[in-house]
């Protein structure tokens, strides 16, 4: 059943769950499926997928640094007075002669029309277009776009890590509603033997062959042993509830959600092992912690280019008419830009990042170390898990044993109650030791293969 057929029956059936109250209907869930709607709606991974959206936007914005940056501008004015106003006085400076030839000119100006005085800039505008191509910028383009191609890179790990926690803790809460219900099944089992024996005892304490006082110890026996099974059905649908919640289900049914489980080869830990050079290699937290030291390398490279020249070639054209002459005209140049006063800012800069390459390197040596010992870590604990496992699985099946062999000499009139009565107790705390030892194994077995993935 694919998840989103899965996710629509469950919704559909909450609906119609107070209807359908007398009918066995069930909604069978696969651990696929709740890993994939896991994926599809747990929040940490939703905003895992938009970080790693955000950098790979970000290495666009670095890359659009390597082509030229085009610009249009348009400009326009109206003065009251003209902002140029020249006369022949401004010219040939404050003297008789200038002062005799400007009288001249006033004269002839209503004769022929002239004007005594040049003006210009009452009004203009120009429009233009300008392209600038950086050349060289010490390296801070190229870098700029490296260091967004590593922010893309830790984005994807840091998306793939949170799926394999994902996945473990889905994992994890499955294996152990799984063996609760197995639990259930042995809790389920005793109560069966006790009810018929309690239905034998009660025809023989009415017919005086059994003292009342045995009837009300195994109604004591029974009633211990239901109170158990309640506690663990109560705890079962308690995770089934946390699960459905984690992969993004709105149900308020769990019981009638049937968790179909795949058949788990619980092999020795032998058949898990892999080794740990390989599984370090392959984790995410190691690769993360490489891609931080080339980051700091970046920067550092990205601060020395700051007191690097910079060149630049652009042109520019347009049109402009500020003293009603409508000109075209384009002009193509080119800048060198050398810092001459930030050499000794940029060298103390660089010895600062310098410092944080080295904690950066510190921190990796001794991070990488710390996932080899979890790795040890969790390799031990699964191991002594599977010790744990055999010997419960041991005592679970020499308690059984010996409670049937207990019912059927009760039963027989071989043993009296008590005898019985603690062998019951006996098997009911050695399956609740192997349900322990079970979930703790399956739980190891998850934590120790998910490094792996």
């Amino acid at each position: 059943m694919k998840v989103h057929n899965t996710i629509s029956v469950l919704v559909l059936l909450c609906c119609a769950a107070h209807s359908l109250a007398a009918q066995n209907s069930r909604v069978e869930l696969t651990l696929e499926d709740a890993l994939s709607a896991a994926r599809l709606g747990e929040m940490e991974l939703k905003n895992a997928r938009l970080d790693l959206q955000a950098s790979q936007y970000q290495k666009q914005e670095a890359f659009a640094e390597y082509f030229p940056k085009v610009s249009a501008m348009a400009i326009g004015f109206y003065a009251l007075n003209p902002l140029l106003e020249i006369g022949i006085t401004d010219i040939l400076g404050n003297n008789d002669f200038s002062w005799e030839l400007q009288q001249k000119a006033q004269e002839l100006s209503g004769i022929y029309g002239i004007k005594t005085k040049y003006t210009a800039f009452k009004s203009g505008y120009s429009a233009s277009l300008s392209l600038m191509q950086p050349i060289y910028a010490g390296g801070r383009i190229v870098n700029g776009n490296r260091l967004a191609g590593l922010g893309v890179e830790a984005s994807t790990l840091q998306l793939k890590l949170q799926e394999r926690k994902t996945d473990a803790r889905i994992e994890k809460d499955w294996w152990e509603i799984v063996s609760l219900e197995d639990k259930i099944e042995n809790l389920e089992y005793m109560d069966g033997t006790l009810e018929t024996l309690y239905s034998q005892l009660k025809e023989a304490v009415a017919s005086g062959l059994s003292p009342e006082s045995e009837l009300y110890q195994l109604e004591l026996a029974r009633s211990e042993l239901k109170a158990g099974l309640k506690k663990a059905s109560h705890g079962v649908r308690l995770l089934k509830l946390n699960l459905l919640n984690s992969i993004g289900v709105d149900y308020d049914c769990p019981d009638s959600v049937h968790f179909v489980s795949p058949e788990l080869q619980m092999g020795t830990p032998d058949s898990y092992y892999i080794d740990p050079e390989r599984i370090l290699g392959n984790m995410e937290e190691s690769k993360l912690l490489d891609l931080q030291v080339k980051a700091k390398k970046l920067e550092k490279k990205m601060s020395v280019g700051e007191c690097l020249p910079q060149i630049a070639v652009g042109a520019t054209a347009g049109y402009s008419d500020f003293y009603d002459n409508l000109k075209f005209n384009s002009i193509a140049f080119a800048t060198v830009q050398i810092p001459l006063s930030d050499w000794g800012k940029t060298s103390r800069k660089a010895k600062r990042l310098e410092t944080e390459i080295q904690k950066a390197e510190n921190e990796r040596e001794y991070l990488n170390t710390q996932l080899r010992l979890l790795i040890d870590k969790q390799w031990m604990e699964l191991d002594a898990a599977y010790d744990q496992w055999q010997l419960s699985g041991q005592s679970l099946e020499s308690s059984r044993k010996l409670y049937d062999y207990a019912v059927s000499d009760y039963a027989a009139g071989l043993i009296p109650l008590q005898d019985l009565l603690q062998a019951e107790s006996q098997y009911r705390k050695a399956s609740s030791e192997h349900t322990d030892a079970l979930i703790e194994y399956r739980n190891a077995i998850v934590a120790y293969t998910s490094l792996a993935k």
